[in-house]
């Protein structure tokens, strides 16, 4: 170091300066060129650009007149006394085609390839193609058809119609559709009872030469997205993935071809005037140029060998790697020796890839990616690979590219064994899906089950769902204890998994409540036999310590076929139906009918009532403490929604959200409760955080970050202090909404807590991706600390994961002094749950803010 610094003190030699003067020379003259032909390219893509602007709005004009005429079209036959008489119940075929009212002209004079009546049922009345087609318009139409019918509708008393773009027939098309309705000055009518009536106007080659011969355009077509080339132009059709090409006349290019030879001509012959100029001026610098190349060699060394142990320095792993340019290993730490068991001249020289593997992405375009980044940032990427004994191991690469005379010369980084996590999510994973006694899938599986099979609605196989409660086990558990409740639970779990086939899920939803999903059972006289023998099979004796113990089984019945083809209906429907055999005298099985719906008209009741509630504001909020463990100082106070019904009197959230999240109630009612904690809570200490729940509906539905900062702003309430509390189903609808979402959260300065952590199949993910503060332990995990081994070492796994990735753990539903004294052992931070203190109304938990650290907790909780 001194020796550089020694040189670069000194003087520059003469021969040096002659370098200098001749390449301040060469750069001025390079930048005249430079500037002379970035005017001339920027003159000629101003040119080009004004031309694209041009076409780009004639296409576009004759595109909209297009879609107008279809409009007006339309209405002439939508809005006639006739059409309603004939076309609104059931269709008139006689009238409609046989009579040319809305016959084949359609197609052969006006050109439009379908013309279709539909209803929210079924298709009435279909043409394609000026033909009478059975098929229905769904066949054609690639677009749902509800949201089509839905806005025509709503549209009709103003005579309007709807436009859009589709795919008919898998080709672009042009589709308009508008309410039937009789041709009155004011709609006498409901229309939200009335038929639509659709024409679809496809873009064929045909159609399209007219329509670019009256914009002016020339090689207007449809083609998928994807680039363009130079001279072509492109407006997008829709969401169909289709768009409208066009050639664009390039002036530009013309004029880059007229003047840019002679412009090039003039600056060789300059430029070889100088070249002739400088050699005599070079041939003495030579020598002395060879020493400079040399001292720089030296000094790019010294640089590259600083920049490694850089590197090493502030990197925090396990072994540290190097690659050329060509993603070839040039040097490996001789910690990559004791972690893998390979020597390090096993791998130099070979391919990065061939060692480490993702299954993400692949490892070089990765690498690749990184010499576009900031090369002061080190980027991570999870990778495996088989050590010495063939053990599959997991690390995490960070990498950063090596950049010398600016370019890239390399990459180098670090790789961190992360084995152990991986095995620990792993684990967690897997309880989060699965029964801790009986190993059958819980209730998370089961939703995964239901979705993935219901996916296609009518085109998927139908399925039977099977809702299974015990009979007589409540009085074995009550009489021989929980060990002889869990053999009979264990023993039922057995003997369903052996009733039923592959491809069908048997699932425990909690104490004696079980579900089966049989696939492809749908006839009634094979789902008699089967619950005849299950019933059977369950009321065979159960032999416990010597002990024989019988129980029965009465089962609900809900099908697809006959329900539909949502999950929660399916359910819900087979509880009322579980309900109606054990009324009937158990140990029988009940099919889900209309007759049984009387939780229907409760559900619709409520449902006005929840709408009364906002408007009248039945609303209260209870809040529950949360306590630092080590000192149970009351750190933060979770705010939870109450209804004071003016009949049934005060609701829990269990009675009231769900319907809320199926209504678009959600909205307006997580709104008053964030606005009415912020305001109860501004006069509180100024160390307390108020925690408010967030559901996944309001961030499908609102804008959350305005109404966040809306409300912070109009309550004056400090965002530090504000903590929200979301569940991993918000990330699972939309991930990379939901990431920008919570990030603009974190930019308003609240506080991001993961809720019921442990329940999802990705929460480790999650983690490392979304910007959490805190996370809570689901209250699942937590109930089984006292008896299940499996949920204490879940709990510890989550503990030990939230410390190392910096984040605040706390555990709910903390009801026994066993669980909070295990929590203790294991150095949770903080707890929540009934033990310490119940949801309490506003004036009492002030009151219990102003006594003493501790007081009014169970004395075996100090």
């Amino acid at each position: 170091m001194d020796r550089i610094v020694e040189v670069s003190s000194t003087s520059p030699p003469p021969t040096l300066q002659t370098r200098k003067l001749i390449a301040s020379i060469a750069t001025l003259f390079a930048l005249a060129c430079l500037i002379a032909l970035g005017a001339l390219f920027n003159i000629a893509t101003s040119l080009n650009a004004d031309e694209r602007e041009k076409s780009s709005f004639y296409a576009h004009k004759a595109l909209e007149q297009r879609l107008e005429a279809a409009r007006q079209f339309l209405s002439s036959y939508a809005v006639w006394d006739a059409a309603y008489e004939h076309l609104n119940g059931a269709a008139d075929l006689k009238w409609a085609h046989e009579e040319k009212n809305v016959g084949d002209s359609l197609y052969t004079a006006s050109g439009f390839e379908g013309v279709f009546v539909v209803d929210d049922h079924s298709t009435k009345y279909a043409l394609f193609k000026g033909q009478l087609s059975s098929a229905p318009a769904s066949t054609y139409i690639d677009d749902a058809l509800a949201p089509i019918i839905a806005q025509a509708r709503n549209v009709a008393a103003e005579r309007q119609q709807i436009t859009r773009h589709i795919l008919f027939n898998a080709w672009p098309a042009v589709l308009s559709a508008a309410a039937i309705r009789p041709d009155d000055e004011e709609l006498g009518i409901d229309p939200q009872t009335t038929s639509v009536m659709i024409f679809v106007d496809q873009l064929t080659p045909e159609k399209l030469a007219n329509l670019s011969a009256g914009a002016g355009l020339t090689g207007m077509r449809i083609e998928k997205t994807g680039a363009l080339a130079a001279d072509e132009s492109s407006l997008p059709l829709g969401t169909t993935g289709y768009r409208l090409e066009w050639l664009t006349p390039r002036p530009g290019d013309q004029l880059l071809w007229a003047v840019l030879p002679p412009l090039l001509g003039a600056m060789l012959v300059l430029g070889l005037l100088m070249v002739y100029f400088f050699r005599y001026a070079l041939r003495t610098s030579r020598e002395i140029d060879g020493t400079l190349q040399r001292l720089q060699a030296s000094n790019l060394a010294l640089e590259a060998s600083e920049q490694r142990f850089r590197a090493v320095a502030e990197a925090a792993s396990d072994w540290i790697w190097e690659t050329d340019r060509h993603h070839r290993l040039s040097y490996l730490s001789q910690r990559f020796v004791a972690v893998t068991g390979f020597s390090t001249e096993d791998w130099l020289g070979q391919p990065i890839n061939q060692l480490l593997s993702c299954e993400t992405t692949p490892l070089t375009l990765w690498l690749d990616n990184q010499a576009d980044s900031d090369p002061g940032q080190m980027a991570n990427l999870r990778c495996g690979y088989r050590d010495q004994n063939g053990q599959l191991r997991f690390c995490r690469v960070s990498a950063r590219s090596i950049m010398i005379k600016g370019k890239l010369a390399g990459f180098r980084g670090t790789a961190s064994d992360i084995t152990d996590e991986v095995a620990a999510h792993a684990r967690i994973q897997h309880l989060s899906m699965h029964d801790a006694l009986t190993g059958l899938a819980n209730r998370n599986k089961l939703s995964r089950f239901l979705e993935q099979a219901l996916l296609k609605g009518q085109d998927a196989a139908p399925l039977t769902l099977l809702l299974l409660d015990l009979d007589s086990f409540k009085p074995i558990n009550d009489s021989l204890g929980h060990a002889a409740g869990d053999a009979v639970l264990l023993e039922v779990a057995t003997r369903l998994r052996e009733s039923t086939r592959d491809g069908d899920l048997v699932a425990r939803l909690g104490g004696d409540e079980f579900v089966l999903v049989m696939n492809g059972m749908d006839s009634r006289n094979e789902i008699d036999r089967f619950c005849a023998r299950l019933i059977d099979n369950l009321h065979q004796p159960i032999h416990f310590e010597e002990q024989i113990l019988h129980v029965g089984a009465s089962l609900g019945v809900a099908q697809t076929r006959l329900q539909g083809f949502d999950a929660g209906e399916l359910i819900r429907c087979a509880d009322i139906a579980l309900y109606q055999a054990k009324a009937d005298g158990k140990n029988t099985w009940r099919y889900f009918s209309p007759e049984m719906n009387e939780q229907i008209q409760y559900r619709r009741q409520l449902e006005n009532d929840l709408r009364k509630a906002l408007k009248n504001n039945e609303f209260v909020l209870h809040y529950q403490p949360r306590y630092r463990l080590d000192t149970l100082q009351i750190v933060s106070v979770e705010a939870l929604v109450r209804w004071q019904h003016p009949v049934e009197g005060l609701l829990g959230p269990d009675t009231f959200i769900p319907l809320a999240e199926q209504t678009d109630l959600i909205v307006p009612l997580g709104r008053w409760v964030l606005r009415e904690a912020c305001e109860t809570a501004r006069s509180w200490p100024q160390e307390l955080l108020v925690s408010v729940n967030l559901s996944p509906a309001q961030f499908s539905r609102s804008d959350v970050v305005s109404d966040v900062y809306k409300i912070l702003v109009d309550t004056g309430f400090p965002a530090q202090r504000l903590e929200l509390e979301i569940t991993e189903n918000v990330m699972l609808n939309d991930i990379e909404g939901a990431l920008g979402t919570m990030t603009a959260l974190k930019e308003l300065g609240v506080r991001l807590n993961m809720d019921d952590f442990g329940t999802g199949y990705s929460s480790l993910g999650y983690l490392r991706t979304y910007p959490f503060d805190s996370i809570k332990i689901d209250k699942r995990f937590i109930a089984g600390l006292s008896s299940d081994g499996n949920d204490r070492a879940v709990v510890q796994a989550i503990i030990n994961l939230g410390k190392a990735m910096g984040l605040t753990v706390t555990a709910e539903g903390v009801e026994t002094e066993q669980q909070l004294k295990a929590l203790s052992k294991e150095k949770c931070h903080e707890v929540q749950g009934f033990y310490l203190s119940r949801p309490i109304d506003k004036q009492a938990f002030e009151q219990l803010l102003r006594q003493p650290v501790g007081a009014g907790l169970p004395r075996d909780a100090m």
